[in-house]
């Protein structure tokens, strides 16, 4: 018992020198690091000026609708005239840029949070957790994300991939662990920037991802728990992605009950005014 607990001690204080030396560097250990982690590249790559965009165009899009129905009612109704205003509402369009505006800004933050890595730096995430003690070391998925991070600007990547030692572990958990536990082995990655390849067909990445999750079943009690504690620990992530999905899957089916209504408030409009001119001048209508 005393060479096990002499053999642990000396473990932490390797692990302590390692600390002292190596500096950690993760968005969320610094106040509002969390916040620019996900504005930093939605305002300085300038999604922004799509998010705007899309919304414009939504709104756009809903208004038709309105045109279509004033349309209609200025027809068969004579005293009735219709108004810029009234295809144009500001309440009808704010309330429409707001929506789109949201549904665009949640597509945006779970793409952040759920990303496919490059060959280069998977292979590097995978070797940090191959070689690191994620059992001794307190730290080992913060200095594993600081290592990814440093890793992936080195290779012309601007901002941090992981904000914290926890969404690397979840990361790894749900791109590595879920597809070999589910026996799918769907490992995702980029290769040379846009082409998605599986990881897990390379001889050579499938001995690397081996050698990670065997270093990462050591810190548990068996393989069929790994998933529990990392679903565990990002409960509130869950939470937020479900939030998310519930917000784009409303957004779609309003936008296509819109679409619908709109085609047929045209459809009407278009046959209301065939059926006037074949009735207000039936005389042209024979000739043609």
């Amino acid at each position: 018992m005393s060479m096990i607990s002499d053999e642990s001690e000396m473990d932490l204080e390797k692990c302590e020198q390692i600390c002292e030396g190596e500096e950690i560097e993760l968005p969320e250990d610094s106040s509002g690091g969390k916040l620019t982690y996900f504005l930093a590249p939605y305002f300085f790559e300038k999604t922004w000026i799509l998010g705007i965009l899309v919304s414009l165009s939504g709104v756009l899009l809903s208004s038709v609708a309105r045109a279509g129905y004033f349309g209609l009612r200025e027809f068969y109704d004579d005293p009735f005239k219709m108004e810029l205003l009234d295809v144009f509402s500001p309440l009808w369009m704010i309330i429409h840029y707001f929506l789109f505006f949201i549904m665009f800004f949640a597509e945006f933050i779970q793409h952040r949070k759920n990303f496919d890595l490059e060959t280069k730096v998977l292979q590097k995430l995978l070797k940090e957790v191959a070689e690191i003690d994620l059992t001794g070391d307190p730290l080992a998925w913060q200095r594993i994300a600081s290592r990814v991070n440093c890793f992936s600007e080195e290779t012309g990547n601007r901002y941090s991939l992981f904000s914290g030692g926890g969404h690397c572990m979840r990361f790894f958990v749900r791109e590595i662990v879920k597809p070999i536990e589910c026996q799918t082995y769907d490992i995702r990655c980029y290769c040379e920037g846009s082409t998605v390849v599986n990881f897990w067909k390379n001889p050579s990445n499938k001995a690397l991802t081996e050698r990670a999750l065997a270093n990462y079943n050591k810190s548990v009690e068996n393989f069929g728990e790994l998933s529990h504690i990392a679903e565990k620990d990002g409960c509130r992530d869950d939470i937020f992605e479900n939030f998310c999905g519930i917000i784009k899957t409303s957004m779609l089916y309003f936008w296509a009950i819109e679409y619908v209504f709109s085609l047929i408030m045209v459809l009407a409009f278009i046959i209301s005014m065939i059926s006037y001119a074949i009735f207000r001048y039936p005389s042209m209508v024979c000739f043609l």
